[in-house]
């Protein structure tokens, strides 16, 4: 009776234990995308190019508006001018109206757009940015022609255009200027082609959208996002931008693995003023011829947009520029034909560098961060490991380290820094094997911290934080705010990882923590650009790096805070001084316990245009990152009267431009279609949005419990029959 009992027992719990390992592992792999699984299985199999099409959650076949985009660059000198054409297709029998998001770089200062329509050219006006919507919502009203470009983030831009006609086309010409980067003797430039899917952690945390979520409190779902209604009755800014690209990033992960990605045409002009050594594109195959002038031009082969092209030239030794000076007098978009009062200058400064192999000697505390959130998934998760065992190879006797990784929490691989011996080295590699990409983007936890956690090391080594993510968030200022207060005598630099990340918060990042900025793209680069990195920050070249004329006043210039220069990287200034009324700049710093200088003859200054545009961007974006809930309004209306005198798209200006000739007759309809960029290059096509918290680990862990409770019962059950067959 005692066996019968055990074995009705033990088959009870195998049943048991199987069934419902069955059933939580499915729950924890499957249902949360079931919505998203539907709208993906839907999808038609016959997309074109810049044409998307497929089903929304009711089964709706929906379409966006085919586009095509050229770009032109003109590269001379330090600068870079850029034009982008966007052309929008109405291949319907339908009046449209189009919306279109697409990424530019951090520093483009945008102060051009032309609305092209047949034979008529009509350029775009710069107006503060509400009374540009109400511009082009009038014109959209009475059936003109119209287009807007918008700034959602300093790196992500709208274009909308109103009353496209049934088989028409129009196109919008858009034109900024742009620095070049110059380091380690060579020029780069990098152009993003696609806005990679941002994590929110405002909106999924705000409790007034709680309707987005299911009654259980479970993730979002792709549907439901897809389905609710832009919240117009919010008027915050910032939320109805987090929530924009919110719901593109939702329309991005519902098209993802059944969309091509957009196409771009894109050509170079390059004019570089000196003999090359080499030119390279680091992620994109290209064609160049020269000119009888020198110029290069340079065309690409494979024009799919996702992921960034980078484009990287050396000068051959002897012909690397030591200093440069640019200068332009008066403005690029004058309103009168007055003289001008001011000159804009670029100044480049390479100084000293001593020799690498003294500079490593000093000890540090290692501070390695580690985004392992779902945006993560595929390439950028295996790069980012990679560069942590390239991290931890560097590391020498006498320092410390510890490892942070980030999803929706997160954890310390060690509660304080310890000692770069051998064992706590392996110990960390067995940790870093162990990453995986899951869950949300909270980087507050993770960054607080990195900066404050109390210096193990001693107390003259270098405290170094190494922030290893693809920036895929939206809540940039919060964190930019969180670096400013906490950044102390830490430094931080960041590490890119992935085809796009997000560069204008990797790049302020760097600039608020003294550090510096590198951009990982393929996985062949790590160790290259871990050891560079190495090299770079065992200790910064120059410091306390100030600029004035000779007479010891000090000119405009921005960044007004210069950051700390590291091995093989040189003074970048944007400066606006009084035509002709100094002779000299002069800058000085501190080499070790050296003071150094050098003086700059302004005579010798070469001619550049748009140097105005770049000044007045660089100061915006100042201001922007000074802004704080005290003074708000005050650096609103400075950054709006900026932009309106120098012409730029900023937070608070747009570009309009409107056909004063209606086009769409009052009594015809008119629908809203987007245009979606694909997904960037490597993403794994994954199964839900990134969510603030999800159960799926606890879920695929109780299913393994039970896995292992039904092989025991299993075990039990053989035991006990072969007891019985004994007995």
């Amino acid at each position: 009776m005692k066996i019968d009992l055990l074995k009705i027992s033990t088959r009870f719990c195998y049943s048991v234990s199987f069934g419902g390992a069955f059933i939580i592992l499915w729950a924890a792999f499957v249902s949360p995308s079931q919505a998203a699984l539907h709208t993906e299985r839907d999808v038609v199999d016959q997309p074109e190019q810049a044409s998307l099409v497929y089903f929304d959650s009711n089964g709706q076949r929906q379409y966006s508006l085919p586009l095509s985009t050229k770009v032109n660059m003109q590269v001379s000198g330090m600068t870079n001018r850029v034009t982008l054409s966007q052309t929008f297709v109405n291949d319907t029998e339908q009046w449209v109206n189009g919306t279109y998001m697409f990424p530019l770089p951090n520093n483009a200062a945008v102060d051009q757009m032309q609305l092209v329509v047949g034979e008529r050219v009509i350029e775009g006006q710069i107006q503060e940015k509400k009374q540009a919507k109400r511009t082009f919502e009038t014109a959209k009203k009475q059936g003109k022609r119209a287009s807007l470009l918008e700034q959602l983030r300093p790196n992500i831009f709208t274009t909308a255009v109103a009353n496209l006609g049934p088989n028409q086309i129009l196109v919008v010409k858009i034109s900024y200027q742009q620095q070049l980067s110059y380091e380690d003797g060579e020029f780069s430039l990098r152009f993003p082609m696609v806005v990679n899917p941002r994590y929110s952690p405002q909106i999924f945390k705000d409790q007034t959208r709680r309707t987005l979520a299911d009654e259980s409190e479970m993730p979002l779902s792709l549907a439901s996002l897809l389905q609710e209604p832009y919240q117009q009755e919010n008027n915050s800014s910032e939320f109805n931008q987090a929530y924009q690209l919110l719901r593109h990033s939702a329309r991005q992960y519902a098209q993802a693995g059944s969309q091509p990605s957009l196409k771009v045409d894109l050509h170079i002009a390059l004019n570089s003023g000196f003999e090359l050594e080499t030119l390279e594109s680091l992620y994109h195959p290209i064609e160049k011829s020269i000119r009888s002038d020198g110029t290069i031009d340079i065309s690409l082969l494979d024009s799919k947009a996702n992921r960034d092209f980078v484009l990287k030239w050396r000068p051959i030794v002897g012909s690397r520029p030591e200093a440069a000076l640019y200068s332009q007098t008066g403005l690029s978009h004058a309103d009168n034909q007055l003289p001008a009062k001011d000159d804009y200058a670029l100044l480049m400064l390479m100084p000293p560098q001593g020799k690498p192999d003294d500079l490593l000697n000093i000890s540090r505390e290692l501070i390695l961060v580690i985004d392992t959130s779902g945006s993560m998934s595929g390439e950028s998760m295996i790069q980012a490991r990679e560069a942590l065992h390239e991290a931890l190879s560097g590391l020498a006797a006498g320092d410390y380290f510890n490892i942070i990784e980030f999803n929706s929490n997160y954890r310390r691989f060690k509660p304080s820094a310890v000692s770069a011996n051998a064992s706590n080295k392996a110990k960390a590699r067995r940790f870093i094997n162990g990453l995986s990409a899951n869950g949300g983007t909270e980087m507050f936890g993770a960054l607080n911290a990195a900066l404050s956690d109390p210096k193990q090391a001693a107390s003259n080594a270098l405290r170094q934080v190494i922030f290893i993510t693809d920036g895929a968030v939206s809540d940039e200022q919060s964190l930019f705010e969180l670096i400013d207060n906490r950044l102390a005598d830490n430094r931080l630099f960041t590490i890119g990882i992935g085809s796009a990340p997000n560069s204008h918060f990797m790049q302020r990042a760097a600039e608020i923590g003294k550090g510096t900025f590198t951009y990982i793209g393929k996985q062949s680069e790590v160790k290259h650009q871990v050891t560079r990195l190495f090299k770079q920050i065992a200790h910064p070249v120059v410091s306390d790096v100030k600029l004035a004329f000779s007479d010891g006043t000090v000119p405009e210039y921005w960044p007004a805070n210069i950051p700390d220069l590291y091995l093989g990287q040189p003074l970048m200034l944007s400066i606006k001084l009084p035509s002709g009324a100094h002779p000299q700049l002069v800058v000085s710093g501190n080499i070790g316990e050296q003071f150094w200088q050098r003086s700059l003859n302004l005579q010798t200054k070469q001619p550049a245009a748009g140097l105005d545009l770049l000044w007045a961007r660089q100061y915006i974006a100042a201001l922007e990152l000074s802004k704080s809930h005290i003074n708000q309004q005050r650096v609103e209306q400075q950054v709006l009267a900026l932009a309106l005198k120098y012409h730029l798209v900023s937070s608070q200006t747009s570009l309009v431009a409107v056909d004063v000739t209606p086009a769409r007759p009052a009594n015809l309809p008119v629908v809203n279609k987007q245009i979606d960029g694909g997904m960037p290059h490597g993403w794994q096509q994954p199964a839900a949005l990134p969510q603030t918290s999800t159960a799926s680990r606890l879920l695929m862990l109780l299913g393994v419990m039970l896995l292992v409770l039904a092989g025991l019962s299993f075990t039990l059950r053989s035991r006990a029959s072969e007891h019985k067959v004994s007995i």
